[in-house]
């Protein structure tokens, strides 16, 4: 049940965060969506975002960023009540955890490594730039090593309120 719980969860937790953003670079200017992601080799090519680009991005944003951080807040909470409304500290957290690492894994290797980096679709080049100046895959990659501490913060602390709460 637990193990299922986990993987079920992170899966559709990875899909759903991982087909937004997709979906989101599809529909939206890589100026939106990419700007502040990207490296500043790139940056330094472009002009900074516009305040529209920024209103954009925040407003289409938002329903992913809601839906990153309340979901997995909601699976542990729905694998607590699964537990008869005890659960332990180091599930909580590995509920938290799983579901947080199979995104950034789907982050980082489809959208990051393939999309971007590999195959460097036009929709992903911001004009003025080239599709060369998008092969570096260290910037990601490293990245999601300074995110993955801050996300595991976020596990310790919502798997220690789940307990108590």
């Amino acid at each position: 049940m637990i193990i299922s719980h986990l993987l079920t969860h992170g899966l559709l937790y990875a899909l759903i965060a991982t087909g937004y953003l997709f979906i989101f670079m599809r529909t939206t200017s890589p100026r939106v969506w990419g700007y502040t992601d990207y490296p500043e080799a790139i940056k330094k090519k472009v002009a900074p975002q516009t305040r529209s680009e920024k209103k954009v991005a925040l407003i289409v944003g938002m329903p992913w960023l809601l839906f990153v951080l309340g979901f997995p807040v909601i699976s542990t909470y729905m694998l607590k009540a699964r537990l008869g409304e005890e659960i332990p500290f180091w599930l909580a957290f590995l509920n938290l955890f799983v579901m947080l690492l199979l995104f950034n894994i789907g982050d980082l290797l489809i959208l990051d490594w393939l999309v971007i980096s590999r195959l460097t679709p036009r929709f992903v080049i911001i004009p003025g730039t080239v599709a060369e100046d998008y092969k570096d895959f260290s910037h990601h990659y490293k990245g999601h090593a300074k995110a993955a501490i801050f996300q595991m913060l976020l596990c310790l602390i919502i798997a220690g309120i789940a307990i108590y709460l």
